[in-house]
């Protein structure tokens, strides 16, 4: 039997024998600009099931953020780009101080203004998504990110190395923001909810594990938690090797992750959490994507299927398409999945 989108990718979070692997692929607008058409073209000829929708405030959702030059966030950051289509930095941060913190205020006001302006696009998309039979990810929320945006990375690390008291405030100011976010959207016909993170370096956390259960897990529990008992899914994404705390994300009820599995070892990853989550994703954008060949890309995504499936589900077809990519290895990830 046929699935629609939204059936697929639910009976896959439910380890629920699926009629095929889920198709997820991310595309920066840098290679949109390097290959033009021809990208477009070999996309469009694959069908995908998932839909994301935005809502103003969220990163991306305005242009500036992928052009080259300066520019100065709604949240009071400044930024430096330096190339088009990828994000850049932050150079002047909200916050200069640390001590400051609990002055900061986020733009609750733009949020709302956003929302009553917008609401009915959003809504309007979603409907369309809805019609075709997509799964439907709405919303982008990271504590931590916005945390690094509003005070610099740099800074930010030293205030949570030193445990400044001001760094504890500004997370709570961060997750009580995310709390009023997530009632715009869990009003609204999604079925999931997006977390982006970035919690790994190459080769560890940012953090100690000890520090981040200390301060970060009851934040995502409380997060995870609202979405959940919308009848939701949550979706969670993070760069790096997060090894010590794909348990944790377990536990507190994310049901997809999508991590780079190859930096962590697809058999440590299946060790510690095959079946208890699924893996959304992804193929190795640092190895063989950008580096290897068609068949290396096909053998990549085999390993994935033979390790990280339980039950047919488990496990979602993603990858990133990044400049570096060449078009032969998009052509490869987009077949290889079914």
């Amino acid at each position: 039997m046929n699935m629609t989108s939204k059936e697929r990718v639910v009976a896959t979070l439910r380890f629920d024998n699926p009629d095929r692997i889920p198709l997820d692929i991310w595309c920066l607008q840098s290679a949109r600009l390097k290959y033009g058409e021809a990208l477009q073209t070999l996309l469009d000829s694959y069908e995908t099931d998932f839909r994301r929708v935005g809502c103003p405030l969220d990163r991306g959702y305005y242009g500036e953020y992928q052009k080259v030059g300066y520019y100065k966030d709604l949240w009071g950051s400044t930024w430096k780009m330096l190339v088009a289509g990828i994000t850049g930095e932050v150079v002047e941060p909200a916050i200069a101080d640390i001590e400051n913190a609990a002055n900061f205020t986020p733009p609750y006001n733009l949020l709302e203004k956003g929302w009553r302006d917008g609401k009915e696009t959003i809504a309007e998309k979603i409907a369309q998504h809805r019609s075709s039979g997509k799964f439907v990810i709405g919303g982008t929320v990271e504590v931590f990110q916005r945390m690094q945006w509003v005070r610099g990375s740099e800074n930010l690390y030293y205030d949570l190395g030193l445990k400044e008291p001001g760094v504890f405030t500004l997370c709570d100011i961060l997750t009580d923001y995310y709390m009023r976010y997530l009632d715009y959207w869990l009003d609204m016909d999604i079925d999931a909810v997006c977390f982006t993170e970035d919690w790994g370096t190459q080769i560890s956390l940012l953090i100690s594990p000890t520090l981040w259960r200390q301060m970060f897990r009851t934040v995502y529990k409380k997060l995870f938690d609202k979405i959940k008992s919308a009848g939701k899914f949550v979706f969670f994404h993070s760069d790096g090797y997060i090894l010590d705390i794909l348990g944790d994300l377990a536990e507190l009820g994310a049901d997809a992750v999508n991590s780079q599995v190859w930096c962590m070892g697809v058999e440590n990853v299946a060790a510690a959490c095959a079946g208890k989550i699924t893996f959304w994703g992804e193929l190795d954008r640092q190895g063989f994507m950008p580096f290897g060949s068609p068949e290396d890309v096909r053998s990549g995504a085999e390993q994935m299927k033979k390790l990280l499936r339980v039950n047919g589900g488990g496990l979602i077809g993603q990858g990133e398409i990044g400049p570096d990519v060449p078009l032969d290895n998009v052509r490869a990830m987009l077949e290889c999945w079914n």
